[in-house]
């Protein structure tokens, strides 16, 4: 069984990948208990903590925040933040925590952190936390220290943090019916001329609703998805048919074939005509956009 505890990894050399600087479980019941972030000695590393029970509290920039449970925080070392103990009558904060570092890890948490804010909400059940817990487990119970085996589990886990409104809760798991209606009737009509009005009417909810449904779950709009199907299916369709450009735009939903160019162009950075022609470089029958 999972025990509370904190676990620190040195390495013998700089290595070209993320790595696990340190990890933990832990609780704090004092006023004493405070973390400096223009004081600490981790230049250079990535925390990420998670409050389990309990409440703590972050200072970011001049402005506090609280940290009940289902909050976590991304904040770098050295960086003007403040996190500390805020219960009252002694009641533990109990929270998780990881520290990382490396390019990769700067990179990519630099790219997370535009995209989210500093502060996320996380249900327990959600992907980032599961695959904390995993990670967790490898090194508390199975003792694993090799630096690729959990830079393998850190670059999961991290990428999991990309997009919190899809990880926060696995939209297949838990998607309402109107969400799968829509996305089976994009899919089923991506090369008609399909309306907002027309996904939502045929979900059963509104307009407004099934957008704010979407952005949620999905992290996009309805008309977003539509748009990534309709590319998908011409890049299949310019692999493996001899028809035109413009005749494939209109057999997949664009309305002209400047249109068709311009949300090609945006996806995949070339025309439809040079990724017909670039075989060698895109190779690929089959496009799934994300």
């Amino acid at each position: 069984m999972l025990a509370p505890g904190s676990f620190a990894f040195r390495y013998g050399e700089s290595l070209p990948f993320m790595l696990l600087d340190s990890i933990g479980w832990q609780s704090a019941d004092s006023p004493a208990y405070a973390n400096d972030g223009l004081s600490r000695t981790d230049a250079g590393h990535l925390i990420f903590q998670f409050t389990l029970n309990g409440e703590g509290a972050i200072n970011l920039d001049g402005v506090t925040h609280q940290l009940k449970p289902g909050t976590a925080f991304l904040v770098t070392s050295p960086s003007p933040h403040r996190y500390y103990y805020a219960g009252q009558n002694g009641e533990p904060w109990e929270f998780v925590w990881l520290n990382a570092k490396g390019e990769d890890a700067l990179r990519l948490w630099s790219r997370i952190v535009e995209r989210t804010g500093p502060l996320l909400a996380l249900s327990p059940a959600s992907l980032p936390i599961e695959r904390f817990w995993a990670l967790y487990r490898a090194v508390s119970e199975e003792r694993v220290s090799d630096p690729a085996t959990l830079s393998s589990q850190l670059y999961a886990w991290m990428l999991s943090l990309f997009e919190p409104v899809r990880s926060a809760v696995r939209p297949d798991r838990t998607a309402p019916a109107p969400l799968d209606k829509a996305k089976r009737y994009m899919q089923a009509h991506y090369a008609e001329d399909v309306s907002l009005e027309d996904i939502a009417a045929y979900s059963g909810v509104s307009r407004a609703y099934l957008c704010r449904l979407f952005q949620r779950k999905l992290g996009v709009s309805p008309l977003e998805y539509l748009r990534r199907r309709r590319v998908e299916a011409a890049v299949t369709m310019l692999r493996r048919t001899d028809l035109s450009a413009q005749e494939i735009g209109r057999r997949c939903g664009f309305e002209s074939a400047s249109y068709f160019g311009q949300v090609f162009r945006q996806y995949l950075g070339l025309s439809p005509g040079v990724y017909r022609r670039s075989s060698a470089s895109h190779p690929f029958d089959t496009l799934f956009l994300e």
